[in-house]
This record gives C-alpha cells, structure tokens and sequence, in this order.
C-alpha cells in the first residue's frame, strides 16, 4: 500500500486539481481519494503536481541511430520509403546497432516521465522483435505498430497483404502505414480492414505537408484525409495540413489525431491546427515523431505546441488542453483510462510545483528534473 500525501492532485479525465491524498493497493489499484486518510507507505507529495504519467503517442524510435543527419533534405529525400535517407542507413545498421540505439532512447523517455510509447516499427516481424528485445528489461510500456516491407512491392496481392498483416498482428499491437499514396489502396483498405477485425490499431501518417494533399486530389479527387477515413482508420498522425471537407470529415468520423508539432516544425511542413481539432471536441493526442531530429521529450513538446497555437491562431487553448493531450488522450488510443479516479490503476508523475497554475507549472516550466516520484501501476 502506498499514500501519495499533501499533494496538488489533478484528478480524473478532466484533470481537475484537487488538494487530496491518493492511496493505492499493492496491485497498482487507486482504493481511495482523501484528504485525511493514508495508509502503508508515504510519499510526501508537498509542494508538488500529482499527475498521470505520459504517451508519447508516435515514435520511430530505431531512427534514434540517426540523430541529426540529413537536416536540410526535404522531408521526402529524408523519410519516404523505401528510398529515404532513413531507410537506406537502416538497411545498414546492425541488429545490435538498432537494439542499443532504441534500448537507450526507451530509458531516455522513462527517464522523462514517459510509461508509455505508440511506435511505428518497420522491417515485418524482424523488426518487432528487434523492439521487443530493446525494451525487454524496462518498466515501459511499447504499444508497437508493425508495418511489412512487402506491402511497397507492386507485386503484392490483396490476399497476399491480407495474410502478411494477419501474421504480423501475431506479433504486435496494430500496423503504422507510411501514408496512404506509399502503397495500393485496395491493399490499404485490407490492411485497415484486418486490423480492426483482430481488435488492433491501424494507423496512418496523412496530410503532413500541402504537396501531399495536392498529389492526393489531383489523383483521386480525394484528400488524404478523406481516402484515410474512408479506408477504416480510426487513428490518423499528422493531419498538419487539412483543406477543402477534411474539418467536417474529421468531426463526423471522429477518430484519434496524434499530432507532432515540433517535427512538423523542424521539417518546415506547417503548424498543425490543434486548438482548431480541440475546439470541435477531437481527441488530440501528441507524440514526438522521428528521434532522428526530436528528442523524446514530452515537456517540449507540450511547451511548443502552447506557444506555436496561441502564436499561430492567436485563440486561448489552455495549457489543461495541452497537459491532456500528453496524458489522458493518448491512453484513449489505447482503450485505457489511467485517470486519477477511485477503481483505476494509473501510472503517476509526482513534480515540483514551480507555479500557482499547476496546468502551466508543467507545460511551460516543468523539466525531467522536476519528476520526484514516478509509480507505475499499469502494465501492458
């Protein structure tokens, strides 16, 4: 039994701050909210945040063997498959080379109060397992979205996609498509299809920079957005650069958007329209995107995209908004509610107080430094 006592707590899905004490039960389990009570174990929590731990809800985190190359290539030359720069030094690297590298930077965002990661892992099954091993003796949790090299080849069947994605969803949690126009649709829709079938996540990038969107329409009359929805995912990444019908798609299908503003800014694509997305009542989630040129760093992330929103669309979303974007609504990806409620099992950050608005406390001043608990009850 544990008593996280004294402490600001930001409680349940709506993160209300609630001077109370949380106590949990030796399975991880939340048996009690009270400013009175406390039982087993103390954690002095005075002067500090209680709060639900982070998901970083996109990774390519094997691209961490890459940090810093390429910058100035265009984010085609850099990352398209399967000739991008990524690909080709990937094809180079060892399996030890990529289990360290990926081992290293999975201790890095634990070590930031990340639980968990939402990663897109090529090379099939292979690759999987490569992630698997990386991460085999951290207490973090890595939802893994496969992909299969073969689904790039033309020769590929529709049968043929469908029994590849059967057997790599043996393996992993969901499959992380590159985008929509990388591959057949038909074979796109099976994909999705199968996926959601099998209870898995099917995720896609999709409208990350304008010329894509344009390449999109002038092919198939369609954005890729539309051509997304339409195929069966329910979990888009990205969504940078919505035109035309994309808002009222987004509103009536209502699916999951990760968004990654930071690398979005790093590669020139544009500022996505988070408080746009939140204001019509999306689930937004964010992610840090390729460690080939971001770190994995929930906090940045945050304190960016508060900035890059109020500078770009000159409106009022709160830093509560972003603060659930890095906690509460990627676990919703993931079916998980690890909101600090009575009955749940959460993963919680206890942190430094460094202001009187607990909200911009963290997103705007708050660093790994500041953590000084971290208890992780949930467990993939």
């Amino acid at each position: 039994m544990i008593t996280i006592k004294n402490g600001l707590v930001l409680c349940g899905f709506n993160l209300q701050a609630v001077k109370t004490n949380v106590i949990i039960n030796d399975e991880g389990r939340i048996i009690k909210l009270s400013p009175h009570d406390e039982s087993g174990e103390i954690i002095d929590a005075t002067n500090c945040i209680v709060m639900p731990a982070f998901l970083n809800a996109h990774t390519h985190i094997a691209d961490s063997i890459l940090k810093d190359v390429g910058d100035g290539l265009t984010i085609s030359q850099l990352v398209e498959p399967p000739n991008g720069l990524k690909h080709k030094m990937l094809n180079e690297a060892t399996d030890e080379q990529l289990v360290e590298s990926m081992h290293e930077e999975a201790k890095e965002m634990l070590y930031s109060g990340i639980s968990t990661f939402i990663d897109f892992r090529e090379g099939g099954i292979e690759g999987v397992k490569l992630l698997k091993k990386a991460v085999y003796d951290l207490p973090i949790n890595a939802c893994i979205l496969g992909r299969c090299n073969e689904y790039y080849d033309p020769k590929t069947t529709v049968e043929e996609a469908r029994l590849l994605t059967r057997e790599l969803l043996q393996y992993c949690d969901g499959v992380g498509l590159s985008g929509v126009q990388d591959v057949d649709s038909e074979i796109i829709m099976q994909i999705a299809q199968v996926c959601n079938d099998e209870d898995k996540l099917a995720v896609v990038h999709v409208a990350e920079y304008y010329d894509l969107q344009e390449k999109s329409i002038q092919l198939t009359n369609q954005t890729e957005i539309e051509r997304a929805l339409r195929a069966g995912f329910t979990t888009i990444v990205h969504a940078t650069q919505p035109v035309l019908q994309d808002l009222d798609l987004l509103v009536e299908n209502s699916p999951f958007i990760v968004a990654c503003p930071r690398s979005n800014g790093m590669l020139s694509t544009g500022i996505p329209p988070v408080s746009v997305y939140n204001e019509v009542g999306l689930d937004v989630a964010l992610g840090t995107d390729n460690v080939m040129f971001n770190k994995p760093d929930m906090f940045r992330e945050m304190e960016y995209t508060l900035k890059a929103m109020r500078g770009t669309y000159q409106n009022k979303i709160t830093a509560r908004d972003i603060l659930k974007m890095a906690t509460i609504n990627g676990f919703k990806i993931l079916g998980k509610d690890i909101s600090i409620s009575e009955g749940n099992v959460s993963d919680i950050l206890v942190i430094k107080q460094k202001s009187e608005d607990p909200y911009l406390s963290v997103v705007n001043r708050s660093s790994a430094e500041d953590i000084v608990n971290f208890i992780m009850g949930n467990q993939m």
